[in-house]
């Protein structure tokens, strides 16, 4: 895994996966904002909606354009990307939590905390798990 790590496909896929990253970033901290902030809702349930808004975009985005995955195994494919996700989530949120309420990090930076974390095992579990190639 390591080797295949520094192959010039894998940095590309990385590469990609960012990009994704960054188009995800901003569809969850515009969902978050919208319901936290206009509609008023508490900041974890806006946070819960935000993530799953941006796991659906994530999920085929990355199969078919960062990994290049064009199997016909979307339902099971969802279900494990579906399963890192919520390790994601309960990793996620729980830096989220803590941050804002124990260490009194102001939400918007918990969220970037929280984010940055999450990045490398999202990689990793979708490129040798989810989207393995056969």
């Amino acid at each position: 895994m390591i080797r295949d790590f520094y192959k010039k496909e894998t940095l590309w896929q990385l590469v990609r996966f960012c990009v994704v990253g960054v188009f995800n970033t901003i569809i969850d901290y515009g969902v978050y904002l919208f319901f936290s902030r206009s509609v008023g809702l508490f900041f974890l349930y806006a946070n819960i909606l935000a993530i799953l808004a941006a796991m659906t975009f994530s999920f085929f985005v990355n199969k078919y354009w960062t990994f290049s995955n064009f199997e016909n195994k979307i339902k099971s494919q969802y279900a494990k990307f579906f399963l890192i996700g919520v390790v994601y989530f309960i990793l996620y949120n729980s830096i989220f939590y803590f941050s804002v309420n124990n260490f009194k990090i102001y939400d918007l930076w918990a969220k970037v905390i929280a984010i940055a974390i999450g990045l490398s095992w999202n990689f990793i579990a979708n490129k040798y798990w989810t989207f393995k190639k056969n």
